[in-house]
């Protein structure tokens, strides 16, 4: 009878279970079917679809090669991020795991406004791999502090050594600059507070989980508070283990300069793709130093609005008047970066 009932148990958890994985695997295509239309409809939308075929007559197709695996090098870098990290805390993740989350969350990066939907995918996938839950909120937010500190260090070094530069051609430069220093480093602080701080941390567990409760989305509150508080313990545990971990942090703060450098030349191999050849690398990428700093104060999906407008804005300089009118060449590095 026990036996019975315990059987009965079981296959209602494997059931639920199953249910859940088939309603993740529906969302994951709705999502796919989305990003899908909205890449047929930039394209095809005013002919965009005929502007690119002619630009893939003229341009030198070996540069877009490059400008490719360039992302496969951006993607394999963050490869090496995740999995550092997790290695740290879980020692039987095996690479293959953090190639699978690396690509989940580069594609909810691109459909979710501010790459919002990134964290939740990645942590999914590394708790799907077998990471407790503490470990795995531990590994994503320590990755996106030491992202967020290295984005923003780098941004500072570069518009100092070419603030004059940029000043003389775009006068209202600095505002925007200031805009996004702001919004990051708002970001970074926010991130470090909840790693530190346990007592802000568990108020806001506990206040969500209330309100939660209130509105009959949470049925047993104590057990909620129980969880909240193990979790906590467990989650400032591991932050601090990852921090205190300097060679491993040093080591994921080199791989992430290296990583963001190779995504800011890629406007250049697109630049060089049109055959040209006047404006110079390092301009090109502080510039697109820049266009990243627009994009992350951009509220949109991928920083759709803010990576093109930011793009026409600071590359005017470069692609002369016959090519940024057609948006040829915003639509050709804005297709490659965010739809690839």
């Amino acid at each position: 009878s026990l036996d019975n009932e315990k059987s009965i148990n079981d296959n209602k958890k494997v059931d639920t279970w199953k249910e859940s994985l088939m309603k993740n695997k529906i969302l994951n295509i709705v999502a796919i079917i989305i990003s899908l239309a909205i890449f047929v409809y930039f394209f095809i939308y005013k002919n965009g679809l005929h502007q690119l075929v002619i630009v893939l007559k003229v341009i030198n197709i070996w540069w877009i090669i490059a400008a490719i695996a360039l992302m496969f090098v951006y993607w394999a870098l963050e490869v090496f991020i995740i999995h550092g990290l997790s290695k740290l805390l879980f020692k039987k993740q095996k690479l293959r795991g953090s190639i699978k989350a690396a690509m989940v969350g580069q594609f909810y990066a691109s459909i979710t406004p501010l790459q919002t939907g990134a964290q939740p995918a990645i942590y999914y996938v590394l708790e799907s791999e077998g990471i407790d839950p503490a470990s795995a909120s531990s590994i994503l937010v320590m990755k996106f502090i030491i992202h967020q500190t290295t984005l923003t260090i780098y941004s500072f070094i570069i518009i100092i050594l070419k603030y004059n530069y940029f000043i003389s051609k775009i006068p209202g430069i600095f505002y925007l600059c200031l805009a996004g220093f702001i919004f990051n480093f708002g970001i970074i602080l926010t991130a470090v507070m909840f790693s530190i701080n346990k007592k802000v941390t568990k108020a806001l567990l506990l206040g969500g989980s209330k309100f939660l409760c209130k509105i009959k989305l949470l049925k047993n509150w104590q057990k909620s508070v129980d969880k909240i508080e193990k979790g906590l313990d467990d989650f400032h545990d591991n932050a601090i283990f990852i921090a205190k971990n300097y060679k491993t942090v040093f080591r994921i703060v080199i791989i992430n300069t290296a990583q963001l450098t190779v995504f800011y030349v890629i406007p250049y191999i697109i630049f060089r793709a049109f055959n040209l050849e006047y404006a110079s690398l390092w301009n090109m990428l502080a510039a697109q130093t820049l266009v990243m700093l627009i994009v992350s104060i951009t509220p949109l999906p991928g920083g759709a609005g803010g990576a093109e407008g930011g793009f026409v804005l600071l590359f005017t300089m470069f692609f002369k008047e016959n090519i940024l009118p057609d948006r040829k060449s915003t639509r050709l590095n804005s297709s490659h970066q965010y739809y690839l």
